[in-house]
């Protein structure tokens, strides 16, 4: 029985790191998308051996891993309307952005789980509901679908200089940042 208890644990954490280590490229670091290539064109492909994570503007569409393409399209503030009002020395920061399921599969998108703004300390930024603002980017995309929305945030009226991180899989490590400044 101890035997059987032992194989079964070992199977089981064998399968568990083959899953962990699978070669996918389903990465969450994202890659720019140029009008001209072909998808898989990339001038820092070969760069491995630098940890630095390559900013992208506004305006740039990111190839990430092998299942989103991120476009950030624009960026603008708002002071609210008669429902919703920002803080006293506070602005709606509204982010209109647009996500294409690259893979064979349907995929989920959450604005407040895959995406996070952070000011030019870390601060992270809290994700609001604006009424006035078109919907959020949120829900299941078919495979070769697209979903676009926009991802509203209350900041800092002092604050112009932020970075808007997307996260493709929550359980693996990296991220596609985009500078964004206001």
């Amino acid at each position: 029985m101890k035997r059987a208890l032992s194989l079964v644990i070992g199977v089981g954490l064998l399968i568990m790191a083959l899953l962990a280590c699978d070669g996918s490229t389903s990465s969450n670091t994202g890659t720019a998308v140029t009008p001209s290539s072909s998808s898989t064109t990339n001038k820092a492909s070969g760069a491995t051996s630098s940890p630095a994570t390559q900013h992208f503007k506004v305006g740039q569409t990111v190839k990430v891993g092998d299942i989103w393409q991120v476009t950030v399209l624009g960026v603008k503030t708002s002071d609210g309307d008669e429902f919703s009002h920002p803080k006293t020395g506070n602005t709606y920061l509204l982010i209109d952005v647009s996500l294409k399921n690259l893979s064979s599969s349907e995929q989920i998108v959450s604005s407040a789980a895959n995406f996070t703004l952070r000011d030019s300390s870390g601060q992270e930024m809290d994700f609001t509901i604006v009424t006035s603002a078109p919907k959020t980017p949120d829900g299941k995309v078919e495979a070769g679908g697209q979903i676009r929305g926009t991802l509203a945030y209350e900041v800092p009226l002092s604050e112009h200089h932020y970075t808007l991180a997307f996260v493709s899989d929550l359980l693996e490590s990296g991220q596609t940042i985009w500078d964004i400044t206001i």
